[in-house]
């Protein structure tokens, strides 16, 4: 099963809608968690929005993802393995304010971990290689950013704020 989220922030209906048009032509099932956006899937199974529970089973039974850049659908897919295909919202689209997801989703496409689509007509290839596709788990190092932090807070010049 393909998992499909948008998190439950914000709708995004862009993603939605191009991720329906694939199913239709796809014989994967699909489920996905939509949020409140005005568009309804036609051809795959909806919720606008799942509890913590519904979401981790849906996220435990799929055997990949799509959804947006968000930490909390990255950290979800890498900490069970599971391959995702983001597409970051877009600030110029009104989806969000700023490209915050944008960068997100380099970064983590960067270090191997997740795919990234940059329009809807982007998805179906990369659904191909999403299902070969084996993301690079992701090393922790709290140390390290303690580590930044404190050299950051080091690096203030206190004397100007006086």
């Amino acid at each position: 099963m393909i998992f499909v989220t948008v998190g439950s922030s914000y709708p995004f209906d862009r993603l939605i809608r191009a991720v329906d048009v694939l199913a239709a032509d796809l014989d994967d099932e699909f489920f996905a968690q939509i949020g409140d956006g005005p568009y309804e899937p036609r051809h795959m199974p909806f919720e606008r929005m799942l509890d913590k529970a519904a979401f981790d089973g849906r996220l435990d039974e799929a055997s990949m993802m799509i959804g947006h850049a968000g930490m909390g659908t990255i950290s979800g897919a890498l900490a069970r393995s599971k391959p995702l295909l983001v597409m970051p919202r877009l600030a110029a689209l009104g989806e969000l304010v700023n490209n915050h997801q944008v960068a997100t989703a380099d970064h983590f496409e960067a270090g191997g971990h997740v795919l990234v689509a940059r329009e809807g007509d982007d998805l179906a290839p990369l659904v191909e290689r999403l299902r070969t596709f084996v993301p690079t788990p992701r090393i922790v190092e709290p140390e390290a950013v303690a580590r930044r932090i404190g050299d950051f807070i080091r690096s203030i010049d206190t004397s100007r704020t006086r």
